[in-house]
């Protein structure tokens, strides 16, 4: 799984928490970063990313760029505090979810692990 989050701070806890759980986490703070983990020898099958980065980058497009260079529906949540950032094309995409902030760990659990089953 690739965690995409520009906040230091949150990125680790995040990471940690993920790691607690099982997951193997690469990590990245931007669209740059993230496409280069991307195209490491590990098969990426899913990111977990902030809606908002650094600057005028967003999740939505972390999320776009790895589909593209990876040729497929890569599977993807997107975490936000806001309520409308999400595109309705989106929202009806089955590899994707959107979880609001604050989220319990149990809770976004629970939403990886029904991406992941799909």
């Amino acid at each position: 799984m690739l965690l995409v989050e520009d906040d230091p701070a949150v990125r680790k806890a995040t990471c940690m928490l993920l790691q607690t759980e099982g997951y193997h986490v690469s990590v990245a703070a931007s669209v740059q970063e993230a496409l280069e983990r991307a195209g490491g020898r590990i098969p990426l099958d899913l990111v977990v990313t902030d809606y908002h980065l650094h600057g005028t980058e967003t999740g939505m497009h972390v999320i776009a760029a790895l589909r593209k260079v990876l040729d497929h529906d890569l599977k993807a949540v997107l975490l936000t505090g806001d309520s409308g950032p999400v595109s309705d094309a989106l929202c009806s995409d089955a590899h994707f979810r959107v979880v609001n902030k604050p989220v319990k760990a149990k809770d976004l659990f629970c939403v990886l692990r029904s991406l992941l089953l799909i």
